[in-house]
């Protein structure tokens, strides 16, 4: 499973929603797999991606940015901003290769207990 839209090592955070999206749908073992058309992930690819975004800008925020009487952030709550970004975004990638390789092993595991 490699994703669709990003030369990131695993892509952003939206492919943490298309790939349990697809988990669940190939949680049958045994049985045929549905196949899952391009429109169909690239649908959950974007809903996986605003998503993210909603969670890292309401996390952020709320962490950074103490109040809104000024027209401009502060120097320091930018800074906050961008290390909070960068933050969620590594931890994100490095969830996602988990799951990922997670989801290799039990494919693998199906396939094999299926050849028997």
């Amino acid at each position: 499973l490699k994703p669709l839209c990003s030369s990131q090592p695993w892509g952003s955070c939206a492919h943490l929603g298309a790939h349990s999206d697809r988990a669940a749908m190939n949680a049958g073992v045994g049985t045929a797999q549905p196949q899952v058309s391009p429109v169909e992930m690239l649908i959950a690819e974007m809903k996986g991606m605003a998503d993210c975004f909603s969670r890292m800008s309401a996390s952020c925020y709320s962490k950074c940015i103490a109040n809104v009487h000024d027209v401009k952030l502060s120097v320091a709550e930018m800074n906050c901003v961008d290390r909070c970004v960068s933050k969620y975004m590594d931890v994100y990638t490095s969830v996602g290769g988990e799951l990922q390789g997670a989801m290799a092993s039990a494919q693998a595991g199906a396939a094999a207990g299926s050849a028997e």
